[in-house]
């Protein structure tokens, strides 16, 4: 396996700890959450360009870098819904989205094809990782000498984070769905009955 396809698993395994940094609460778990967050978004954009500068690029990372990207952007939206941080419609889109890219990426396997993210996806990845990245961010600044001055389910958050969280999860929600949208014209030949 070689090291762009090592970073792409890595992500994989960050999801438990970000959930267990997040979720325990114990000192500067905020700031630990967002460490392993900005590391795991990090890792990211250094096995894209591993992979291209390297001539490293397998299907494998076609396949799996999406996904892994997905699994780590999902969980911080889930941790964040747990705070209470979120707008239903929006999570339904984002999960519609993905559903639909992950069935289309199968069926174009079955096709002997591999549909790699494009740039609207990469966008769409982009956005929702630095929107709930600066979540994680503002979160760690408002803890007090390490102590959680939030906590989960019934949280005294300041309002302008969640004016944030809105507006920030609108927008990411709407290039989601543009980018479901480019991703359904692209493969509808795989998608169209024969």
């Amino acid at each position: 396996m070689n090291l762009p396809n090592k970073l792409t698993v890595f992500r994989f395994c960050c999801v438990p700890f970000l959930f267990a940094a997040s979720l325990i609460q114990f000192r500067y778990h905020w700031a630990v959450a967002l460490i392993i967050y900005f590391v795991a978004c990090m890792s990211d954009k250094a096995d894209g360009y591993i992979a291209r500068k390297n001539n490293l690029v397998t299907d494998f990372g076609k396949l799996m870098d999406p996904l892994s990207d997905k699994s780590i952007v999902l969980a911080a939206f889930l941790i964040q819904i747990n705070l209470g941080w979120h707008t239903d419609i929006v999570i339904m889109i984002m999960m519609a989205r993905e559903f639909l890219v992950a069935g289309m990426r199968m069926a174009a396997v079955n096709e002997g094809e591999v549909i790699a993210a494009n740039g609207f996806g990469k966008a769409k990845t982009f956005l929702q990782m630095i929107s709930t990245g600066l979540v994680f961010l503002f979160l760690a600044i408002l803890e007090k000498n390490g102590e959680t001055v939030i906590q989960t389910n019934g949280f005294n958050a300041p309002d302008w984070i969640n004016v944030f969280c809105t507006i920030s999860f609108w927008i990411v929600g709407i290039v989601t769905l543009l980018s479901g949208l480019k991703y359904a014209k692209d493969g509808w030949h795989l998608i169209k009955t024969k």
